[in-house]
């Protein structure tokens, strides 16, 4: 079945993280953003924050970087009200597992990935654009909903180091009393 919405490429992407050790989230709320699919990878105690883009559009996967750059802003300002947000969503997760996942409550290990449809990631200008955002991981997604964790060469082999994403480690500030 061919992907058509963002919301079904978010699933597929969902499904192709949901494995291994791995709880998946998807439309996490933290004020006005909206994460599209976010896992904690429990083996490398490591959230990813997927941003789905279905369009193909230069502009539109410029737009897609950007508002992962934004995220990471977000997350570094209300990373305690993400972990909330989490939190009330399913899968649930135990207390001892948010424990390591924030290390004791102080910080979060987080990995920024954009999906983008295999058609986009072949586009010129889509490799200046991740020159730009090394920190950046890349999902291709294809038209059948298989994700892959590789870049394509120009000679056509898959280059799985050059779609990875560089962890950042983001401090949790708890939120102010009242």
């Amino acid at each position: 079945m061919p992907i058509r919405t963002e919301s079904q490429m978010a699933q597929a992407v969902t499904r192709h993280l949901n494995r291994n050790k791995t709880l998946a989230w998807c439309e996490i709320k933290v004020g006005r953003c909206r994460f599209d699919v976010v896992t904690f990878d429990r083996k490398r105690r490591t959230f990813l924050v997927v941003e789905c883009k279905l369009h193909s559009r230069p502009v539109s996967v410029g737009r897609t970087f950007g508002q992962v750059v934004t995220y990471r802003a977000i997350l570094a300002s209300r990373g305690f009200e993400f972990l909330d947000a989490a939190s009330d969503k399913p899968p649930q997760m135990r207390f001892s597992r948010w424990w390591e996942a924030t290390e004791g409550g102080r910080r979060i290990r987080v990995e920024f990935y954009v999906a983008l449809t295999d058609k986009a990631c072949r586009q010129p200008e889509f490799m200046s654009l991740r020159r730009q955002h090394p920190t950046v991981g890349v999902i291709r997604v294809k038209p059948n909903g298989r994700c892959r964790h590789a870049l394509r060469r120009k000679h056509g082999t898959a280059d799985a180091k050059a779609a990875k994403a560089r962890p950042t480690t983001i401090m949790i500030k708890s939120p102010k009393a009242s």
